[in-house]
């Protein structure tokens, strides 16, 4: 157990009473900024008793209302943080879980930025200053002087095998154990301050209590189920289902060869508006699939690249390889007939076409810098905006499900949201370096 470095035996006695232990805290932000509007997207916290075994861990995502930053670091998707809590629902259970515990991190000041940050939004004052939290880092540093400052690597010096980096759960967890580990060997380095005993006895607000299931990150290698699988099979029918609605919706969520996990949410709950049963649904993608199946064998010969558009789009509508091939047996004995039906207007047969003047908006931290897609982009003929309008034709975004200001704006007026690997394909065909068909193209 850490000592008190300050006072005498009466003073340590009356600041010690109330304590209950650590909570080691972690955090995944959007960036390392908050005044830059940066927000946390990761939050966890675990309870460690006063000679530092973990006895309780609680970890959520954060919806943090705006897009996610640097993606490639901490690993998380808009699609898993779509339906988590905000900051603002979680308060109340970081409070519960903070009061009467000395707060500890690695890298204290970080995490304290965030945090003070996110808590002043709600205009809740917290005692997270520069001397409020023990450190690991710090700490480590007079213990393991050979370490550097990571937590990966401090973990290394003291012998500590943790895997999962940069998620908050894993994160806290390899602090917890630092701390520990630098409790059991050098207690002396693990000082308890009157700064932290302030934050032990500091009078958080009561909130009302806010019951909120913490949201997970998706394990690796999950694949979310197809989003047939979520549509209601017993729908009372309405007669006359608006299947024209529904393609329309389905024509833009299919213009990046993709349908995210927003787009899915968003076909579920207008099939659902609708009155379409799911036996309808699946009959509208083979209708779909019908019409790229004959625009591709309108000249008489349908080409693998043809094939392959018609393929894929198949997977994302859940319609196995075999009606595939049926599909395209029946179309091609209508070879070189009008392609033309009912319903093709809302079919975009080729994906993403781009043309000179298409008017575009680029949204989140992207794997090529804003600066570089906005040069080729121009140099391609295409305009582009530094906000969403009405006039806007595409927003370009580096997570389809971004909550981006931009990607939110460009919902609420029906612009198309596509990946960046979409966007960097149509734009290379429009430079001339894959020539395509200009059947499906976003003109002006």
């Amino acid at each position: 157990m850490a000592r008190v470095d300050a006072g005498g035996e009466d003073w340590e006695a009356a600041a010690v009473s109330g304590l209950q232990g650590y909570a080691v805290i972690d955090t995944e932000t959007t960036g390392i900024h908050p005044g830059y509007h940066h927000r946390i997207a990761e939050v966890a916290v675990l309870h460690l008793d006063l000679d530092g075994n973990v006895i309780d861990e609680w970890c959520t995502l954060v919806n943090p209302e705006r897009d996610l930053g640097p993606q490639s670091i901490h690993g998380i998707r808009a699609a898993d943080v779509r339906n988590a809590p905000t900051f603002e629902q979680v308060a109340e259970e970081l409070i519960r879980r903070l009061r009467g515990r000395i707060p500890v991190a690695h890298n204290w000041m970080f995490d304290a930025w965030h945090l003070n940050a996110e808590f002043s939004r709600l205009k809740i004052s917290t005692p997270f200053d520069a001397h409020g939290g023990l450190c690991t880092m710090s700490a480590a540093s007079r213990t393991l002087p050979r370490a550097g400052r990571s937590l990966m690597d401090c973990c290394k010096w003291a012998g500590i095998d943790l895997q999962d980096w940069h998620s908050a759960l894993a994160d806290a967890r390899a602090a917890g154990a630092l701390l520990r580990h630098l409790i059991v060997t050098s207690e002396a380095r693990v000082l308890w301050t009157e700064a932290h005993l302030r934050t032990v006895h500091w009078a958080w607000p009561a909130l009302p209590p806010t019951p909120v299931l913490p949201v997970p990150r998706s394990p690796r290698g999950h694949v979310e189920p197809h989003f047939l699988a979520r549509m209601v099979d017993r729908i009372p029918r309405t007669g006359v289902p608006a299947v024209d609605a529904y393609l329309a919706m389905l024509d833009a969520a299919l213009l990046d060869r993709d349908v995210s996990a927003t787009e899915a949410d968003a076909l579920i709950d207008l099939a659902y508006e609708l009155g379409l049963h799911r036996a309808e649904v699946v009959d509208a993608h083979y209708g779909y699939l019908r019409v790229i199946a004959r625009a591709a064998w309108a000249d008489g010969v349908a080409s693998e690249e043809e094939l392959g558009n018609l393929q894929e789009v198949a997977q994302l509508l859940g319609v196995d390889d075999e009606s595939v091939n049926q599909l395209l047996e029946a179309e091609s004995v209508r070879a070189g007939e009008d392609a033309e039906t009912a319903v093709s207007s809302l079919v975009n047969v080729d994906g993403l076409v781009l043309q000179a003047g298409t008017s575009i908006v680029l949204t989140g931290t992207m794997g090529l810098d804003r600066a570089t897609w906005t040069q080729q982009a121009e140099v391609a003929g295409l305009v582009v905006g530094p906000n969403v309008t009405k006039k806007t034709q595409l927003v370009v975004a580096a997570d389809p499900d971004t909550f981006s200001g931009k990607a939110k704006k460009a919902r609420l007026y029906g612009v198309p949201v596509v990946s960046e690997a979409a966007f960097a394909e149509a734009l290379g065909s429009l430079l001339g370096q894959r020539p395509r068909s200009s059947s499906a193209c976003l003109s002006r």
